[in-house]
């Protein structure tokens, strides 16, 4: 394999104990590095031993020769990130349950995706993986208790292995960053194309006179970035970088590099790239941190001058490598590359469901690669979302040649018990899944949301070509038709906020009911969540989520007289549950607030250390100094006794009565 440059994935198939001594064997026999990847610890292992969830700390480093155990789950993702660290001549050795069993097997990584409190079999992905390792005659597959089949590597020519010098696509690549003045440069590739080795060039033969910064996620991830630069760069973390260019604007720095650009938040990424001249990001085309071409489209189309650069043949291993062929195809890797712009309109709007996809391999690829283009976060993790999660909804838009135009992905949320419901909205309970349904209650005043029954649109993508004609809206409005087939009480949305987009799902007929109150790290937006109701008593929580929202929305823009306006005096029902949720349960000083500010104009109430925070509007490190406390939760724990306080001093009784129904001891009924 080392004379051809290629890479094989061998599986092993069969009980853990039987797939372990095989493995064992295999390192024994075959000289190289055999990181093993694995959530069980193998006692006197002499390798490098890694959890699946922490392999991304491998990133830019290179191995000969691995083991992935997936005999109780398969991690999608760790096995990506796996692949594009083996050098050529390796041999991917992957454990996994016995074959006819598998796909009933219950898979402990759903725990992640699946949304459910115990671990769901995966018939539907399993079946998918199963297919393209069949249909691959380079894959080495070993079962316990069949006979050993070996397949010879199909035909092709000697490698040559790279020998230091940069290749003629990164010769062409240096020219054109040597001779930049000023600008933004995006160097996206797939794995092993040398783009790492690429940035270390630029910077070690840079011709200026100027140094070279490098940032990344993980600075363990650079190793191969710095052995190409002979030391010409330095590295700081993203967080502790902007801080340094914020108290102090570099000076005689020519270059800032940005290694694996995509796993870094845009906002970080928009106000570094103030500070330098010339800016080069990498960033892979799809893999462990999600979609590289996906992050393009939403990062560089806020910048004012950028480049796109690219390397298209791989410099770590052969053409065609026979292990980078099958993960492409069962992690649907390079699905964006079955994209075809095109000008035909569109035909029709069309429910499609798991079978479909699983009988219609291009159709799958078609649908996950629109989605993967539009969303820079997509990753093998949503494949197996996709192929699995419950209560998924998918649609496509179809033009008049049944080419996937657009694409809708929807989620069910809701239904959750009264009990459950309560135990959401009082904080102490935050079960998986269902996004806007628990903000409602847990961020809004909202005990009933997660009660009723809704869906959410999760991701909608269009077809770059025909954007701004309508297309997503006509999807929108088919899913609004489907949910009120249904049966559903409203029809949710969760997305960074921008003036475009609210402008967009405005149009739609959606009504915000919530905004975050901190900027989101992954798109430096606020997150806000929108909804269209269709039966009464969602049109009643939309109207109640809304008040509270524009309440909040005043609030935040420091004009508390503004509330004189909206509300009375005195405390309401709505008032008192919600202060108690705040001061016998776990509830957040952010969605008390409303109430909070109603509390304070009471004459008879004091609670001096919510007033300095509320409107005085002290930082929370100097009401920590001045009260004495150790830190925000203890700080936050005065703030509940100051309300608990005030609430037993202006009616004992009631006081009583609500914290009662706050801690489960009164039926939920009583409280509505």
């Amino acid at each position: 394999m080392s004379d051809y440059g290629v890479r094989r994935l061998v599986i092993l198939s069969g009980d853990p104990a039987w797939c372990y001594e095989q493995a064992l064997t295999f390192t024994r026999q075959y000289p190289g590095d055999w990181p093993w990847i694995s959530d069980r610890v193998i006692d006197d292992y002499p390798y490098l031993q890694r959890r699946p969830s922490a392999v991304n700390n491998l990133l830019g480093s290179e191995f000969r020769h691995a083991v992935f155990d997936a005999t109780q789950g398969l991690h999608a993702e760790a096995l990506a990130a796996v692949s594009g660290t083996l050098a050529a001549g390796s041999i991917l050795v992957m454990m996994v349950p016995e074959w006819h069993r598998w796909p009933q097997r219950e898979d402990a990584d759903s725990l992640r995706w699946s949304e459910c409190s115990q671990p769901i079999s995966t018939p539907n992905f399993i079946h998918h993986f199963q297919q393209q390792i069949m249909a691959d005659s380079d894959v080495i597959l070993l079962r316990q208790h069949h006979p050993v089949t070996l397949n010879l590597l199909s035909a092709r020519c000697d490698w040559l292995p790279p020998d230091g010098s940069p290749t003629a696509e990164q010769q062409n690549l240096l020219a054109t960053l040597f001779s930049a003045e000023h600008g933004t440069y995006v160097l996206i590739a797939g794995r092993g194309r040398g783009k790492s080795a690429l940035a270390g060039m630029m910077a070690s033969d840079w011709p200026g006179t100027g140094k070279c910064w490098l940032t990344a996620p993980a600075q363990a991830s650079t190793d191969t970035l710095q052995s190409w630069s002979n030391g010409k760069v330095t590295f700081f973390s993203p967080d502790g970088l902007l801080e340094q260019c914020r108290m102090t604007k570099p000076q005689g720095v020519d270059w800032l590099i940005i290694d694996e650009a995509a796993a870094i938040p845009a906002s970080v990424l928009y106000q570094l790239s103030a500070f330098f001249p010339r800016i080069l990001l990498t960033t892979t085309v799809q893999g462990y941190e999600g979609s590289g071409r996906g992050f393009l489209l939403k990062f560089c189309a806020g910048l004012p001058e950028h480049q796109i650069l690219s390397l298209n043949r791989p410099v770590r291993w052969a053409d065609n490598d026979p292990l980078e062929r099958v993960m492409n195809h069962a992690l649907l890797m390079d699905a964006e590359d079955s994209l075809e712009q095109t000008a035909e309109r569109l035909q029709t709007v069309m429910h499609i469901d798991r079978p479909q996809l699983a009988k219609q391999p291009a159709l799958l690829t078609q649908f996950y690669g629109l989605l993967t283009s539009a969303h820079y976060r997509t990753s093998p993790l949503d494949l197996r979302r996709l192929f699995d999660a419950p209560g998924m909804s998918f649609s496509v838009g179809l033009s008049q040649d049944n080419g996937v135009i657009a694409a809708l992905w929807s989620v069910d949320e809701g239904g959750l018990s009264a009990d459950l419901a309560r135990e959401v909205w009082a904080g102490r309970r935050r079960p998986r899944g269902n996004l806007v349904a628990q903000s409602l209650a847990a961020h809004g005043s909202e005990y009933l949301a997660p009660q009723l029954s809704s869906s959410r649109i999760s991701r909608i993508a269009v077809i770059s070509s025909l954007r701004r004609q309508g297309i997503a809206k006509s999807l929108v409005s088919d899913q609004i038709r489907q949910a009120k087939d249904r049966g559903l009480d409203y029809l949710s949305v969760s997305f960074g906020y921008t003036d475009e987009l609210w402008s967009f799902w405005q149009a739609c007929g959606f009504e915000l009911i919530h905004m975050g109150s901190h900027k989101e790290a992954s798109s430096g937006c606020y997150s806000a969540m929108a909804l269209v109701p269709f039966t009464q008593r969602a049109i009643m929580l939309t109207k109640r989520s809304k008040r509270h929202f524009l309440l909040g929305q005043l609030l935040n823009g420091f004009r508390p007289e503004c509330i004189n306006d909206i509300a009375p005096v005195a405390l309401d029902d709505d008032d008192w549950l919600s202060l108690a949720g705040f001061a016998f349960a776990l509830r957040t000083p952010d969605a008390t607030q409303v109430s909070l500010y109603r509390l304070l104009r009471h004459p008879d109430v004091e609670c001096r250390w919510v007033r300095m925070m509320l409107e005085q509007r002290y930082r929370l490190d100097e009401l920590v100094q001045l009260s004495g406390v150790s830190g925000k939760k203890e700080l936050i724990k005065l703030w509940r006794y100051e309300v608990a306080q005030a609430l037993t001093l202006l009616d004992k009784q009631k006081s009583r009565y609500w914290k009662d129904w706050v801690l489960g001891i009164i039926p939920l009924e009583c409280g509505s």
